[in-house]
């Protein structure tokens, strides 16, 4: 009797010398777990000469001949470099601008995280192109997987305690920028939203309140193709990029987001054409989330419905009604067992169902699950009505007894 592979499972190879014996562990792995998707990071989707080329292509060999459908999973919208030098794109043009105005050029999201922005249409040609480029030199692939197809999104705030810092608590003043340099030389501004000080003299503060907003993309281009899309006209006066964006938010937010939603759609839509052009079976997939901010239960904070649209831009499931999607992988991590069938549930009614849903599951370090805690998972899963678990990542679950 066959068995019945329905889950998915992530696959990062890393840099490390993969090994026969590593490919034989991964495909046992999956024949217990029942895995037939492996979602496989391209190390060389960016950059065609990557040395892991052949390694990559003899996982997806084994994996093939084992009934193992491999997709190969790229960063869309987000990508990695230690040296900027390296990126396929040497114009701040190409990468969002936040709501404070500042270039992701300039300060890239932990000093080497860089966001394309979707208005780009280089940016949109590159990525649909280099897609099709994959299946062409990985023609073992089963189709393309996308992660990080969405804009970035994070409101940061840090606090200071400054009852000890001296004359220097008379300086920062409310709206001016701050920024914070670290040795390695990655800076990232903030902005002061209150300073409270007990005294002047003496100096003896009490708390510096910073924040910054990452929400993106406030370029002029965006800015121009909006008030053309929409009809708006943004008031002259306002030459500043934060003032801009308020008044957008505050006069225009829906607006706002379905602008945003129509370039992450259009990325898509161009994505799928390029990979049906060069092979009309290959399949597409995304990563997509549940809720901004993510993690919002490991710091108590409730669910904000829709949030993964107005944030990131993510109206997946009009992907999934035009046909764009033969899968999803929604990443429903850091959830109790409870809420992780509540999102199922809502993520397979707004899907209408009509495409696989795997539900994404992490088990890492930090957020440890252990056999009989899997097993409440799976079985919440499987009562929700997912297709199955995505499981993130192998590297994590791979010690996993059944």
């Amino acid at each position: 009797m066959t068995t019945v592979r329905q889950n998915t499972a992530w696959l990062y190879i890393g840099n490390k010398n993969w090994t026969l014996g590593d490919t034989e562990k991964l495909v046992e792995w999956c024949a217990r777990h029942r895995v037939g998707k492996l979602l496989l990071h391209l190390h060389d989707w960016t950059n065609p000469a990557a040395e892991f080329a052949e390694q990559m292509d003899s996982v997806v060999e084994a994996c093939s001949k084992a009934g193992i459908e491999i997709h190969g999973m790229i960063g869309t919208l987000q990508l990695r470099a230690e040296d900027r030098a390296s990126l396929p794109f040497q114009s701040r043009e190409a990468y969002c601008v936040d709501y404070e105005g500042i270039s992701n050029w300039d300060e890239p999201l932990a000093g080497r995280r860089y966001v394309l922005d979707p208005s780009n249409p280089d940016v949109v040609s590159f990525i649909a192109g280099r897609c099709k480029d994959m299946l062409v030199k990985h023609p073992g692939l089963a189709g393309i997987h996308l992660d990080f197809i969405r804009f970035y999104h994070y409101e940061s705030r840090l606090s200071i305690d400054t009852n000890q810092a001296g004359h220097w608590t008379v300086i920062p003043r409310a709206g001016e920028p701050l920024k914070l340099t670290t040795a390695n030389g990655t800076t990232t501004t903030f902005f002061v939203e209150q300073a409270l000080n007990h005294y002047n003299d003496p100096p003896i503060g009490r708390h510096l309140h910073l924040r910054r907003s990452y929400h993106y993309c406030f370029c002029e281009r965006c800015l121009e193709r909006l008030a053309r899309e929409f009809n708006l006209s943004i008031p002259d006066e306002l030459e500043e990029t934060r003032q801009r964006a308020d008044w957008i938010l505050k006069h225009h937010a829906e607006d706002w987001y379905a602008f945003r939603s129509s370039l992450i759609t259009g990325v898509v839509r161009n994505i799928r054409r390029e990979i049906t052009a060069q092979r009309k079976e290959a399949q597409l997939s995304a990563a997509i989330w549940y809720n901004s901010p993510y993690g919002n239960e490991l710091r108590n904070e409730p669910f904000h419905p829709g949030s993964e649209y107005e944030q990131f831009g993510q109206k997946w499931w009009e992907w999934i009604k035009e046909g764009l999607m033969d899968f999803v992988c929604p990443m429903n991590y850091w959830l109790t067992p409870e809420s992780f069938g509540q999102i199922i549930r809502e993520q397979i009614a707004r899907s209408e169902n009509k495409v696989p849903l795997y539900a994404g599951l992490l088990r890492s370090d930090e957020f440890p699950i252990d056999q009989p805690l899997w097993e409440k998972y799976k079985l919440v899963a499987q009562e929700a009505g997912a297709a199955g678990i995505s499981f993130f990542s192998y590297g994590g679950w791979k010690d996993l007894d059944s």
